[in-house]
């Protein structure tokens, strides 16, 4: 009797024992598992970026950090030790530097002529309740359609329209902090009132009707729904890479959530219909897209698309530009010398409140500057906008890919790598106004907005409101970070966006005589 790995076999008969045949199942897992690794590691196509072994071979560690919403903690880390292109799980790779951005998502010109463009990834983003995309998960062709449409309530003639509407309600941030902060010396979560200002802004530039956020001086409940869904990403990521989760949905994925998504809809969609139908005086965004909808023969945009296209704007709208409200608010106050130097700027440079308007705020230099380094420290995707590689395959940060590839810019660790950026970890405005300290900055890195045909539509009004809500602040009140908030960055997390903490600030109006 002969043995061979653990298997009995007769050397005359060469028969295999009964007993011993149970034995094949085992060895086949492994060889099929070995098979697998040695692939894995040093034969597949992406064998070749570098990266953590484990992550090449499983999921297993990307989602833990997904989970622990400490994945660009995770993943900047990697970065530093691996180089500008890092396998971060068996398919997707991250990238850090500033020409990756024209690999993923430029423009297909060039070098790149007759490649197709990089489609979204799945995986990454929540499909629509209804069923019908938004220009975010669109084709190309009905992206461009959609977005021809939806461009012209963003244009300059647009964004002038519209301004009585965003002062009004940046005037409503202003007087009920006035009222609030008359009554108590108690501070006020700042986290919160942006996401009352740019809620109501998004809302009533949308449809013509606030939230009512700031009137109330609470969070409407589909503003909680939708703060509530952007926590359950990364489950419906889990769930698309891992079938069988698919199965324990109900178990995964808090039901009530699901419940309020499918009620938001409803309502958004009751919000969009009463708009289309109704006249109105004041311009809005509707009042562009129904006066270009279908021009020249195009194939006009439905009542569903219409709909889909409103839950992008107001989540895309609203809760990243309150982010980066935030964040930029708790950077100045943790840097005195830079709120010294912004409040000399907008109180030396308007004599009165009335004097700042959209037009005036865009020539206030060190207030620009401010913002640009708010969005760099901390910007409202501090991941990545997620791409699928293409049959064929793409050639990225040097690095063949194959065909099926995850791949994306992941912002923050590129804002924060020293190879990009001179002291990354030093909040400095200074690097947005030519000081020759930061001339070997990498300023195309910086793409807070994504990059290409796909970026951001909302770029222009984003900035509009971010200035002169910071403007009107810094001008009306004394800001003053509570103790109890000043570990605020270390506490946020990450789950697609950021999971934000309250930011307990206290404010102080301003007395002029």
């Amino acid at each position: 009797m002969g043995s061979l790995d653990g298997i009995s076999f007769s050397l005359r008969s060469g028969i295999v024992e009964p007993r011993e045949k149970a034995a094949y199942p085992k060895v086949h897992i492994v060889c099929y598992a070995l098979g697998k690794i040695i692939y894995t590691l040093y034969i597949h196509p992406l064998a070749k970026v570098p990266g953590p072994k484990l992550n090449a071979l499983t999921r297993v560690p990307y989602v833990r950090h997904l989970l622990a919403g400490t994945t660009v903690d995770n993943v900047s880390r990697l970065h530093g030790k691996y180089g500008d292109v890092v396998r971060v799980s068996p398919n997707e790779v991250s990238c850090i530097s500033a020409d990756a951005w024209q690999d993923i998502y430029g423009f297909r010109t060039g070098k790149l002529r007759g490649h197709l463009n990089m489609q979204k990834d799945p995986a990454w983003y929540v499909k629509p309740s209804n069923g019908v995309p938004s220009i975010l998960l669109a084709n190309d062709a009905d992206h461009a359609r959609g977005r021809r449409t939806l461009a012209h309530a963003f244009s300059e003639k647009a964004l002038a329209e519209q301004e009585p509407v965003v002062q009004d309600y940046v005037d409503q941030l202003v007087s009920r902090l006035k009222e609030v902060t008359s009554k108590s010396a108690e501070p006020v979560d700042m986290v919160a009132w942006y996401n009352w200002t740019t809620f109501d802004i998004i809302s009533a530039l949308l449809w013509g009707e606030p939230f009512g956020s700031l009137q109330d001086m609470a969070t409407h409940k589909y503003i909680h729904v939708l703060l509530d869904s952007v926590k359950s990403f990364s489950m419906f990521y889990i769930m698309s890479y891992w079938p069988v989760t698919k199965y324990l949905g109900n178990l995964i994925i808090d039901q009530k959530i699901m419940a309020g998504r499918r009620e938001y809809l409803g309502w958004i969609t009751s919000q969009t219909k009463k708009r289309v139908e109704r006249e109105t005086q004041r311009p809005d965004f509707m009042t562009a897209i129904l006066k270009h909808n279908g021009e020249k023969g195009e194939v006009p945009l439905s009542m569903e698309e219409m709909v889909s296209n409103s839950v992008l704007l107001v989540s895309a709208g609203s809760e990243t530009t309150a982010t980066t409200l935030s964040a930029t608010t708790f950077q100045l106050l943790k840097n005195p010398a830079v709120m010294q130097k912004l409040t000399d700027e907008i109180r030396g440079r308007w004599t009165s409140y009335s004097d700042i308007t959209l037009e005036e705020v865009h020539k206030a230099p060190y207030l620009l500057a401010v913002l640009s380094e708010g969005l760099r420290y901390q910007p409202p995707v501090p991941a990545g906008f997620e791409r699928k590689v293409g049959p064929g395959g793409e050639v990225v940060g040097g690095f063949y890919l194959p065909g099926g590839t995850s791949v994306s810019v992941s912002q923050f660790p590129a804002y924060h790598s020293a190879q990009n950026f001179t002291d990354p970890e030093t909040f400095a405005p200074e690097r947005w106004m030519d000081d020759s300290k930061y001339a070997n900055d990498k300023k195309h890195a910086f793409q807070p907005f994504s990059f290409g045909p796909r970026n951001c539509l909302g770029k222009n009004l984003a900035y509009a409101e971010m200035r002169l809500i910071m403007a009107k602040m810094i001008w009306s009140f004394d800001l003053e970070l509570d103790p109890r908030s000043a570990n605020w960055m270390d506490e946020c997390l990450v789950k697609t966006l950021w999971i934000k903490p309250e930011l307990k600030v206290r404010v102080r109006e301003v007395v002029r005589t």
